[in-house]
């Protein structure tokens, strides 16, 4: 038991170096970047974002520790207080690399936004305030957002940069929790998960650079 406990900790180590470590193409061509000033309501937005950082963090954390005490205390009468012990260091730790990859994780999303709200225009950075308006959880971080007529992808762990007019379709599937899984056809295919709500801002976005797209409308093609 020790010994699996043990490849399990090593494996989740090594999970989290590689996710935390890779980076897209856009995050490579940043690797010199020197963050500038930016104007006073993109400053606070930004200042928000941290601050949400830390809270979700807390929140995530407080709520991963009650799932951890409840199997202690139905394990405890089975297996002895040093296998739990055991138990609760392991989980423990692994728990603690979870939500330092969540910190991690969440920590390059603002900095990407960052240097795109050094860049993007004034109607670019009201875009972005209005789709963030439409978010409910995990505010501060949107799933795309445009600046200087690219539009930016932010998945689970990097960010893509497209060019709208390279667009050739667009469709959609409906998941869990009201949200949708939008996949996008530009010779090659990729996807994003977004709540029903900013499909609306998205399908705007794609027409004003591509008036001829293929676009699934919420109603239908």
């Amino acid at each position: 038991m020790n010994t699996t406990i043990i490849l399990i900790f090593v494996l989740v180590i090594v999970s989290v170096f590689f996710i935390v470590q890779y980076k897209s193409n856009y995050e490579k061509g940043l690797s010199y970047h020197s963050p500038r000033l930016l104007a006073p309501k993109r400053q606070e937005y930004i200042n928000k974002a941290e601050r949400y950082i830390k809270k979700v963090g807390i929140i995530i954390g407080l709520f991963a520790s009650f799932p951890l005490m409840i199997m202690c205390a139905f394990l405890l009468a089975e297996v002895g207080a040093s296998v739990i012990l055991l138990i609760i260091i392991t989980f423990i730790a692994i728990e603690c690399l979870a939500i330092y990859l969540l910190y991690r994780l969440f920590k390059r999303n603002v900095k990407n936004q960052r240097v795109l709200l050094e860049q993007m225009s004034d109607s670019d950075f009201e875009l972005l305030l209005r789709i963030n308006k439409e978010i409910y959880l995990f505010k501060y971080f949107p799933p795309f957002v445009l600046c200087k007529d690219k539009l930016y992808l932010f998945t689970s762990f990097t960010v893509r940069e497209i060019d709208p007019t390279s667009i050739k379709e667009i469709s959609f599937t409906y998941v869990k929790g009201g949200n949708m899984v939008v996949r996008i056809n530009l010779g090659e295919r990729t996807s994003i998960t977004i709540y029903r709500n900013l499909y609306s801002i998205l399908e705007e976005i794609i027409k004003r650079y591509n008036p001829d797209v293929l676009i699934q409308s919420l109603n239908g093609l």
